[in-house]
């Protein structure tokens, strides 16, 4: 996704950038990492990642395979914030949701910083996690950040649990309705 996207992205979801320009709201979104890692390192990193994801994919017994590889590419960089998020979607399939959330807060909070694509997806599973124990107003919170950052489920269910837009819907099908039935 380009600086323009993320832009465009903030200016549908923060009610505060409204009628400012484009290039305005462009200066306010992050797209620089808080650390950086150096390439070779990180090239190493995305392919362990890769493998981790894989063993899931394939099998979801392999969770704990999956979980060790995890745990090296954060011992070689514990700044590396993707390698914490796969790590949190592993938890969850566990169903060990206060380590997914304490991974998940700890990208949100440090190490996914300046980065969307990563944090697009930590909002988005914490969402999840928060839905499922009954935090409401946190998920609802979280799926609007989710989609700020470009995930398309998150922006879906933010536009669907809206409630100025569930108010406007059911309006508008009440509007509809009544004119289908007249004569």
């Amino acid at each position: 996704m380009s600086v323009s996207d993320d832009a465009i992205l903030e200016f549908m979801f923060n009610p505060e950038s409204q009628g400012l320009p484009l290039d305005a709201i462009t200066s306010t979104v992050d797209t620089l990492p808080k650390y950086s890692i150096s390439p070779e390192v990180e090239k190493k990193l995305q392919a362990m990642e890769k493998e981790a994801v894989g063993l899931v994919e394939e099998n979801e017994e392999n969770a704990n395979k999956a979980l060790d590889l995890l745990d090296q590419c954060i011992k070689i960089e514990n700044k590396y914030a993707s390698a914490y998020n796969n790590r949190a979607q592993i938890y969850r399939l566990k169903d060990e949701l206060d380590k997914a959330l304490a991974d998940l807060d700890l990208v949100i909070n440090d190490l996914g910083e300046g980065q969307p694509k990563i944090l697009k997806q930590a909002y988005t599973q914490r969402a999840i996690i928060r839905r499922q124990q009954g935090d409401s107003l946190g998920s609802r919170k979280d799926f609007e950040l989710g989609a700020k950052f470009g995930n398309p489920v998150a922006r879906n269910i933010a536009v669907n649990e809206n409630p100025y837009a569930k108010m406007c819907n059911q309006v508008m099908l009440e509007v509809m309705i009544r004119n289908n039935e007249r004569p």
